[in-house]
């Protein structure tokens, strides 16, 4: 991706509308869509058209403030939208894994199956809105798919972590340790806590990568180095749960200068 054209959208954007060169905006803005027509139409008709213009490169920059591009959001959605279709057509299959011990689990674990239910209806209430979307183009739905997208993993995520508690030990099997560097002592971790850890440490990586490029288009490379680390911890605690990083966020990453 091209971060230097994502600043130049930023800096068009944070431009006050008076002094905006409307041209360069709708160039910029055929260079993301493509859309000659609309082009066109916006230098024929000029400020005018400024509301439209300032939305879609709006649109466009939050796509790639996360980090993606037009094509990586058709991937995104040809990936998601035929799994989350499997469980809308067949609801039954979702939720007939209650464990016979429900009663008896940890309430936190309990509310890990229940709180499920509540995901779902999210994902199915998304996943019909996103159908109905499906003459828009790729940036037009693209809040409702990384909603979707977070709303699938958080699901999958707390299934995972309640089909894997053990009440008899008090750790999921297989559980990851934490291990204190210090001292070398290592320790199971709640599994509802655990959970909690993993969704946290990946919200900061993806709010961190964004801030990571400012940095480094800045040539701040002491508070860069220093965000890379915090971001390499946070990947530590999610390899550390057992829990996957994307290949897409890997490769995201290593264009920061973070290999993991």
């Amino acid at each position: 991706m091209d971060h230097k054209f994502t600043e130049k959208i930023r800096t068009w954007l944070d431009t006050p509308v008076s002094e905006r060169n409307i041209d360069e905006g709708a160039t910029m803005l055929l260079q993301l869509n493509r859309n000659r027509i609309l082009h066109q139409n916006i230098i024929r008709r000029g400020v005018k058209m400024m509301p439209k213009l300032e939305y879609e490169l709006k649109k466009h920059l939050r796509i790639r403030d996360d980090g993606k591009t037009l094509h990586e959001v058709v991937a995104m959605e040809k990936k998601i939208m035929p799994v989350v279709e499997k469980m809308v057509e067949k609801p039954e299959a979702e939720h007939a894994g209650k464990r016979a011990d429900h009663d008896e689990l940890p309430e936190q674990i309990q509310q890990l199956w229940d709180g499920n239910f509540e995901r779902y209806a999210k994902i199915k209430a998304l996943f019909e809105e996103l159908k109905a979307m499906e003459k828009l183009q790729p940036c037009d739905r693209y809040e409702k798919l990384k909603l979707l997208h977070e709303a699938e993993k958080a699901y999958r995520e707390a299934l995972a972590v309640y089909d894997g508690y053990l009440k008899e030990n008090n750790y999921p099997k297989d559980a990851p340790t934490v291990l204190d560097n210090e001292v070398g002592v290592t320790s199971f971790v709640d599994p509802a806590e655990l959970a909690t850890q993993i969704g946290n440490a990946r919200k900061y990586i993806s709010e961190g990568k964004g801030k990571l490029k400012k940095l480094i288009e800045e040539g701040n490379e002491a508070k860069a180095d220093t965000l890379r680390s915090k971001i390499v911890e946070r990947a530590r605690i999610i390899r550390q749960a057992g829990a996957p990083i994307s290949d897409d966020t890997l490769a995201e990453l290593s264009e920061l200068g973070i290999n993991l």
